[in-house]
């Protein structure tokens, strides 16, 4: 079989259609990094039914779709088709009737892959078998990815016997094998289950026989049992229908006595009436008596005031005349002052010296050169001192550091040699390298299982308590809506109940109301109400004291007038009352009063609120109260809360069938996540021991390569030192005895005498300039002084002078003040006496009209509480009818509640009951006895002890005891017939592990000739060898590689160079091709980690595996010289971003066209 053609449409970064043809010989595709070369060899993996995203470098399916880029949308769906040539007829017998096969897989987003062969859907599993039989499939070592040589290479000899299992060709038979193993642990597990089953079913069936037994005793007792109930409850049901009767008659009694009490409450409410509309003038009266002698009171007040104020005024005055008195003396004083101060200021200006500026100028000039001149000497004696000074330091260090150079180097290179042989002697104590590094590899290799283990528990644990959390709160969202239904529930049947009480007759059926017969239109309850009121009382029964009858003739009966509507078209209503409807009509509130002097006899006008208007001049208004408007509102009211409640009924059965769903959902996914989450920390466990294990071998294998890095740089470093160290020693003993001569030092005590006498005089120089400066600034200072103080006084005196002419001023103006305030008082006491006398008057007024209306207050609050008293004995009559009616609901309830048990226990009425109770007491013992509730319910309680006493009881004890029987039957042949194919599928799975590992062992023996023989020739020399590893069971056995270049010792893979090892691994790969050619290969950059001369040789064993096998080669390759050996080159190229396109060359036929011109 040969994978002939290979179609890539919308998979990864092929968006459009292209086609790859495979044909013989070696197919190269070249391109630079990250146009897409590698997606060819992951579309054929996928192809053959590769199951991880993560394999492809992806995250989930969906990420395999062409995800879009800034030209292009993303896509929705990609396939990939492969076409197999199948001439030689070796595909499964399922898929082998066509020499040509198109294997063809599909992937929509957020849909899954299908699979499809020659159209055909298939399954994945198909897809995979008829790869695996031809030697290939999407985890073939003959497709070999980036970086697989290096996993190769590091991979354990456990993962290694898997290129053997290709090269056996048990591919497919390894996957029946496991299959059959797993039927044959289910089949197992099913036994044991069935052995138990079978056991627990021969418990039961003893424990059947002693049930059956019992439950003979219990259907005695039980019938003996419901006798006596019956009888009770007959009993308790006649007691709660006398009750009930009496409590009737007492609220008849207690409704007379509350009319009696409204008629009397209502002259009581008449004559306080009365009194309160006369206490309103009488109150307005005494309000404004009130209010007059308020306003003279306030006058008054005002008066008094005012004479306080004016004697506050008075005071003021008086103290402001002594305040200007005094502010007058202490200005003058200022002035006089001021006068002073100004003439002696100004005589000391006459007595200060006068300023010589001229003078002044030369004086700071004469001082300043002097400083100049002394401070240049004193720069260059410095300069001369210096000079002498530090070539005398400098000699003297020089030496100095001479001797110390010496003394320290001579001491540093003792150092360093002790230093170099410790070095060396850690060099050779160091340990292997080698064998850190093979056992990093396997520890890294346990780490990565370890993880993915994790990775996959966690995996699940996420995902189940995700659809738990959603389904908890799926059962949240019902709880609000489920109990507001409910409460919805409750509400209209306490509503509906309380409609039902209100509307039930209490008469016989014979005397039913009419009125619970008739259903007017909505809205429509008052109109019918005004129009027949208590007449919808009476019943359709002419056995009734009153009643309707249909035999009254009504053919002379007049229309209404022209435009009126009549309620026999607004009500639906039984015969007898539709003539009377015919001549009620339904006109608005302004129409009934114009329209009723039309009227013939007999008819009537109603208003929806209703107003009635009678033919016989009779009116009465919406406001007067009606019984029969009220209960049809009733009536009205109860058909709409019973279709409400059914409604409600349904609303709440819908919302908590899905609660109860979405709890059970939420359990079953809480128990899945429960289960998944016990396995993460074992696996968390085994991968943090892994990774433990890895990071020690790291710090090992680190530490041994810092430790030998540091010795060899520690190494090389103190050579280096030692040898500068003697060229420093040289150098110092040199520089010794440069030491400075006594002539130099006197040069240099003669230069320190010079500079400190020029210092002292550019100090004296210094001294003189700052003592001219500060005597001239200090009397300049002086006389500014004494101006600056000279114009302050004067401001002050015109200060004074202006004071002292304003306070004359306010002198003046008070005292005009103080004359008109003495002048006030008298006016202001005439005022006050007549005020007082006015006042008495209106006090008189008022206090008359206090009298009058305490006398009608009075009056008012006996009338007050006789109606009082009337209330109460109202109120009292209402709550003893409220009581009446409760004690009737209660009998009623009572009487419903032993009803509902009656007829829910014993499905019968009263009558019918009392008939039982009589027959079942005739045939229990002591029926001659007279009826005694205490012994019959004491007799009761003892057999329902005895009953209870049996305990639990299976009344169908024989009928499962008969299906036990059959169960153990039918169990017993499973039992045999598991044995049966548990013993095939043991052989079957011992046939499958012979042929297997005969298989394998012929392919090892072949494959290790190959190996060899191909190493040699690869290496041009040397000698290589395969060894099973690990078990004696071929199957289980792990695969060694052990090698030995030209020139160097037998060892194990790990210890080869890079180069070598990449070229052992090619071989053995290539070993595989000679002894199961697989139908395809492709290699992708496998020569990367190769130079030019190991790249040579890896193209001519190509050429030879080209010349030797039936295998297609696709070489993904950067190098030119793999590229050149090339038959063929594709050549994929990203010129649009983000999309791949594919180019074809032949190299063969370039090269024959070349050659023929």
């Amino acid at each position: 079989m040969h994978i002939t053609q290979l179609k890539i449409a919308g998979f990864k970064s092929f968006v459009d259609a292209v086609e790859v043809h495979f044909e013989e010989g070696l197919t190269g595709i070249v391109g630079p990094n990250g146009c897409g070369k590698s997606n060819i060899l992951e579309s054929l993996r996928w192809a053959m039914g590769a199951t991880s995203a993560r394999a492809m470098r992806g995250g989930e399916m969906d990420d395999l779709i062409f995800s879009g880029s800034s030209n292009r949308p993303a896509r929705e769906r990609c396939e990939v088709t492969l076409t197999l040539d199948n001439s030689a007829r070796t595909a499964p017998a399922a898929l082998n009737d066509e020499d040509v096969l198109e294997v063809k897989r599909m992937l929509r987003r957020g849909a899954g892959s299908t699979y499809k062969v020659n159209g055909r859907t298939v399954r994945a599993k198909d897809v995979q078998l008829l790869f695996a039989d031809a030697s290939t499939g999407a985890n073939s070592p003959a497709l070999v990815r980036q970086g697989q040589i290096s996993e190769l290479i590091a991979s354990k000899p456990q993962n290694r016997r898997r290129i053997l299992e290709e090269a056996a060709g048990i591919g497919g038979l390894n996957q029946r094998r496991h299959e059959a193993e797993l039927k044959l642990r289910a089949a197992l597990v099913n036994l044991e289950q069935l052995d138990q089953l079978i056991g627990e079913v021969d418990r039961q069936t003893a424990a059947l026989k002693r049930q059956a037994g019992k439950a003979r005793r219990y259907r005695e007792m039980s019938a003996a049992a419901d006798a006596l109930e019956i009888t009770i409850m007959a009993w308790r049901w006649r007691q709660a229908v006398d009750e009930r009767e009496g409590a009737e008659q007492a609220l008849k009694d207690a409704v007379r006595a509350v009319e009696d009490g409204l008629s009397l409450e209502a002259a009581a409410m008449s004559e306080e009436t009365n009194c309160r509309a006369a206490i309103a003038p009488l109150r307005d009266a005494e309000t404004e008596a009130a209010g007059k002698l308020g306003a003279l009171k306030l006058e008054l007040a005002q008066l008094d005031s005012q004479r306080r104020a004016n004697s506050d005024e008075i005071r003021r005055l008086e103290a402001d005349q002594v305040r200007i008195v005094e502010d007058l003396s202490r200005e003058t004083n200022l002035r006089e002052e001021a006068s002073q101060t100004i003439n002696r200021l100004r005589q000391s200006l006459a007595d200060a010296p006068p300023m010589d500026e001229a003078a002044q100028t030369a004086q700071r000039r004469r001082l300043t050169e002097a400083l100049t001149s002394a401070r240049q000497a004193l720069i260059q004696a410095e300069e001369r001192a210096d000079d002498c000074a530090s070539r005398l330091a400098a000699a003297d260090a020089e030496a100095q550091a001479a001797r110390s150079i010496l003394n320290r180097e001579e001491s540093r290179l003792a150092s360093l040699v002790q230093q170099l042989a410790a070095l060396r002697d850690d060099r050779e104590k160091l340990g292997d390298q080698n064998a850190l590094e093979s056992a990093l590899s396997k520890t890294r290799s346990d780490l990565l299982e370890a993880e993915e283990e994790y990775t996959e528990a966690t995996q699940r644990a996420e995902t189940f308590e995700a659809e738990a959390k959603q389904a908890r709160l799926e059962e949240d969202k019902t709880i609000a809506p489920l109990q507001e239904a409910e409460k919805l529930v409750r509400t209209l049947e306490a509503e509906l109940s309380g409609l039902d009480r209100l509307l039930k007759d209490t008469r016989g059926e014979d005397e039913t109301p009419i009125l619970t017969e008739t259903r007017p239109g909505k809205g429509y309850e008052r109109a019918l109400a005004a129009a027949l009121g208590d007449d919808l009382n009476a019943p359709r029964s002419i056995t009734a004291p009153q009643y309707w009858s249909t035999h009254a003739n009504h053919s002379d009966a007049e229309p209404l007038p022209d435009g009126i509507k009549s309620l026999a078209d607004l009500v639906d209503a039984p015969a007898e009352l539709v003539p009377r409807l015919k001549q009620c009509g339904l006109v608005t509130a302004k129409e009934g009063a114009a329209l009723q002097s039309g009227l013939a006899h007999g008819q009537r006008l109603v208003s929806r609120a209703g107003d009635l208007w009678r033919w016989d001049g009779f009116i009465r208004t919406a406001k007067a109260p009606s019984a029969a408007a009220e209960r049809l509102e009733q009536q009205a009211r109860r058909d709409a809360c019973k279709d409400e409640l059914n409604s409600a009924r349904k609303d709440v059965d819908k919302l908590y069938k899905r609660r109860e769903s979405a709890r059970e959902k939420a359990e079953k996914a809480q128990e899945a996540a429960r289960s998944a989450t016990k396995t993460v920390p074992d696996a968390a466990s085994r991968a943090s021991h892994a990774r433990e294990m890895v990071l020690r071998a790291e710090q090992e294998l680190e530490r041994l390569f810092l430790r030998t890095a540091s010795i060899d740089n520690n190494i090389a470093r103190a050579s280096e030192e030692r040898d500068t160290v003697e060229k420093e020693r040289d150098a110092a003993r040199a520089a010794i005895g440069a030491e400075p001569s006594q002539t130099d030092r006197d040069v240099l005590e003669a230069a320190r005498n010079t500079l400190r006498e020029v210092r002292r005089s550019e100090r004296e120089a210094d001294n003189a300039l700052s003592d001219f400066e500060r005597d001239l600034e200090r009397a300049v200072g002086r006389r500014r002084a004494l101006e600056r103080d000279l114009k302050d006084w004067e401001r002050r005196e015109q200060n004074a002078d202006t004071r002292i002419a304003a306070l004359a001023d306010q002198r003046a103006q008070i005292r005009s003040q103080l004359e008109l305030a003495m002048a006030a008082p008298e006016d202001l006491t005439e005022r006050s006496e007549a005020l007082a006398r006015t006042i008495q008057f209106s006090e008189t007024a008022r206090r008359d009209a206090a009298n009058a209306l305490a006398q009608a207050e009075t009056a008012l609050r006996e009338s007050e509480q006789r109606a009082r008293r009337i209330r109460e004995n109202a109120a009292s009559a209402r709550e003893n009818q409220a009581r009446m009616d409760a004690r009737l609901e209660a009998a009623q309830r009572r009487e419903e509640d032993v009803a509902s048990q009656a007829r829910n226990r014993f499905e019968c009425e009263l009558a019918i009951l009392e008939k039982r109770a009589k027959a079942a007491s005739n045939s229990v013992e002591g029926a001659d006895e007279p009826f005694d509730l205490k012994l019959i319910e004491d007799r009761l309680a003892t057999l329902r002890r005895d009953i209870d006493a049996l305990g639990p009881v299976n009344l169908e004890a024989d009928d499962q005891l008969t299906e036990m029987t059959s169960r153990i039957e039918t169990q017993s042949r499973e039992r045999d017939d598991l044995f049966a194919a548990i013993s095939k599928l043991q052989e079957g799975v011992e046939a499958l592990n012979k042929e297997g590992a005969a298989r394998l062992l012929a392919a090892f023996e072949e494959v290790a000739g190959h190996f060899k023989s191909l190493f040699e020739t690869l290496f041009q020399g040397g000698e290589a060898q395969l060894k099973l590893t690990e078990s004696d069971d071929p199957l289980e056995a792990g695969l060694e590689i052990y090698a030995c270049p030209p020139g160097k010792r037998m060892g194990a893979l790990s210890l080869m160079s890079g180069g070598e090892q990449a070229l052992t691994a090619t071989a053995l790969i290539f070993a595989v091709f000679l002894s199961r050619p697989s139908p395809l290969c492709v290699l992708d950059e496998v020569d990367a980690p190769l130079d030019d001369a190991n790249v040579d040789r890896y193209c001519r064993m190509l050429d030879e595996m080209r010349r030797r096998t039936d295998t297609r080669f696709i070489v993904i390759t950067h190098n030119a010289v793999t590229m050149s050996r090339m038959d063929r080159l594709f050549g994929v190229t990203m010129q649009e971003r983000g999309v791949s396109r594919l180019v074809s060359v032949d190299l063969q036929a370039a090269e024959q066209l070349v050659a023929a011109e």
